[in-house]
Order: C-alpha cells, then structure tokens, then sequence
C-alpha cells in the first residue's frame, strides 16, 4: 500500500511579512494566496477579536522562523 505524505510544517515567514509572518507561514502551509488568508484573518478578528488576538500572539510566540 503506497501512501503520499508531504511534511509540511507552519512556520512564521519574515520575508513575506506585514507584522509578524503569521499569516504568510499559514498561507504557505495550506497552498493559499497570502492576500485571501490576510483577509480571513482580518474578518475573524473582526468577528471574535480576543479569540483571534490571543491566537495571533500564541502564533507569534511559539512558531518557528523558516530558515532557523
């Protein structure tokens, strides 16, 4: 049984960044234009802004840099 599995991890991109590169490492992740995971982002901390906010910064915190 042959089975396909890319590794692919999350990681903060700092030179495709606005503010932290949370939002590009995600795009990246998931094969997504930056712009629209951007825009996601924006709409859900409009929405549920503590929620997100503290997600953000738990993202920032934890997340490596790619190339590190």
């Amino acid at each position: 049984m042959n089975t396909y599995h890319t590794s692919t991890r999350w990681y903060r991109d700092l030179s495709n960044k606005k503010i932290s590169g949370v939002c590009s490492g995600l795009a990246a992740r998931l094969g997504f234009p930056v712009w629209s995971t951007r825009l996601v982002m924006i709409i859900l901390l409009i929405q549920m802004p503590l929620l997100i906010g503290v997600g953000y910064l738990v993202a920032h915190c934890t997340l490596p840099v790619k190339g590190y």
